[in-house]
């Protein structure tokens, strides 16, 4: 038997994942969940996993804390991050934390299926999409839950303004700046500016 955790907060993309470790693994019994607790909760007690996916944008979860934490705790589980990130900056953040690889969500299933069994046999793998976004529609866009106002507040913090300029940007006072940014940061679920700038990037906001 060979155990897997997903944990990834988009179900459509745990389905797609699960589909393509059984096809990739043989007798694989793979475990969803969607948020930090529910990891927490799946590696509780003597339970072990042959190897975890995850992407790095869940509730609850924080990139260099828990990542570090993860590694420290389960020094002998390949751990595989496969996300939507493509600042090449960040996946070598993701990379230095220890993890075993790094996979594009964009790339297709099978290059994802065969990096995921290199990085189960003790390979360090990083694939990263050169060309078009083949596997896009296994990820929704986090964008598409944010207002205009609130993109347009996420796309001023990636070029690093504060509420204050963002407010003289967009024309509005620096109180109602405060609300679409606090608004922004909940629905894309991060909990810091820098966190959301972190994610804006990635997605090519700048």
């Amino acid at each position: 038997m060979f155990t897997v955790l997903i944990a990834d907060d988009h179900p459509v993309f745990r389905d797609g994942m699960r589909s393509i470790i059984e096809k990739a693994f043989d007798m694989a019994e793979v475990t969803e969940v969607g948020d930090m607790m529910g990891v927490r909760g799946a590696l509780s007690g003597d339970t072990t996993f042959d190897l975890l996916v995850l992407d790095v944008y869940f509730p609850g979860f924080e990139v260099a804390r828990d990542l570090a934490k993860l590694r420290r705790d389960l020094a002998l589980t390949p751990i595989a991050v496969v996300s939507m990130v493509s600042n090449k900056d960040m996946v070598k953040e993701i990379m230095s934390l220890g993890v075993n690889g790094f996979i594009s969500k964009s790339v297709a299933p099978e290059i994802i299926a065969g990096a995921l069994k290199a990085i189960a046999d003790g390979e360090v793998v990083v694939r990263q999409s050169s060309g078009p976004q083949i596997a896009e529609a296994m990820q929704p866009d986090p964008l598409a839950c944010l207002t205009p106002r609130q993109l347009d507040a996420l796309t001023l913090i990636c070029q690093g303004m504060s509420n204050k300029e963002i407010a003289r940007k967009l024309d509005l006072s620096p109180y109602t700046v405060r609300v679409h940014v606090s608004a922004m940061m909940a629905a894309l679920n991060v909990h810091s500016r820098s966190a959301a700038a972190a994610l804006g990037s990635s997605l090519g906001l700048s």
